[in-house]
């Protein structure tokens, strides 16, 4: 089965945006639950997006600035494999784009870590005369009875500032036990206020696919 690439508003923001990324701030990170997975994240980050269905979970976490984090994961064995999904993604990006032209996209494989397989892609945005490096780090992983992808976005020159939260995403995704699933988010000090206007998911043809990585810390840097 063919990755349900649904192309939403934050993917295309943070394309045409660089500088003005916040660090990542950890001092009391948030947990979210559901579709049977958990995991934290940053204190200044936030969910903007969660639909499950039986076919596909997906979410969006956004940072105060333009980087962006998208999961989504399928039964184990309906969804293609990572090379394939990457590439799909890309061109669904690519051709769907609102505004400006992505240009110059290379992908390049990284070592297995954590239980991930992982490929980079760097690409620029050219918009009005002016280029945007950008990088998304793919990575996909079968946790519980799915296969989950991680897509992990952001300037090039902003990836150090968030890369400390996709660090933690990354390694605190884990399956929840079905005795343990309540479904609701929990801080691991405090509840998390929502804005308003990001409770409501979008319909499944306006949203995209997801991941994340170990070993993360040499790649981000190259």
């Amino acid at each position: 089965m063919r990755p349900f690439l649904l192309l939403a508003a934050p993917l295309f923001l943070g394309l045409f945006a660089g500088c003005g990324e916040p660090q990542a701030d950890l001092s009391t990170p948030k947990i979210h639950q559901s579709g049977g997975i958990s995991f934290e994240y940053p204190k200044n980050w936030r969910i903007t997006e969660d639909s499950v269905t039986p076919e596909i979970h997906y979410l969006f976490v956004e940072t105060p600035g333009d980087a962006l984090v998208i999961l989504q994961s399928y039964p184990t064995g309906e969804a293609d494999d990572l090379t394939a999904f990457s590439k799909e993604f890309s061109e669904s990006a690519t051709t769907e784009a609102p505004i400006g032209k992505i240009a110059k996209s290379t992908f390049s494989n990284i070592p297995d870590a954590g239980g991930y397989g992982w490929i980079v892609e760097d690409f620029e945005i050219n918009l009005l005369g002016e280029s945007v490096p950008h990088r998304r780090l793919y990575g996909s992983k079968e946790i519980g009875e799915r296969l989950v992808f991680l897509i992990l976005q952001a300037a090039t020159e902003d990836y150090s500032k968030a890369e400390a939260g996709f660090q933690l995403i990354r390694d605190t995704l884990r399956d929840i036990p079905k005795a343990e699933q309540g479904g609701a988010d929990q801080p691991a000090t405090a509840v998390e206020s929502k804005p308003e206007g990001s409770e409501h998911p979008k319909p499944e043809s306006e949203v995209l696919p997801k991941q994340r990585v170990a070993g993360l810390d040499v790649v981000l840097r190259k």
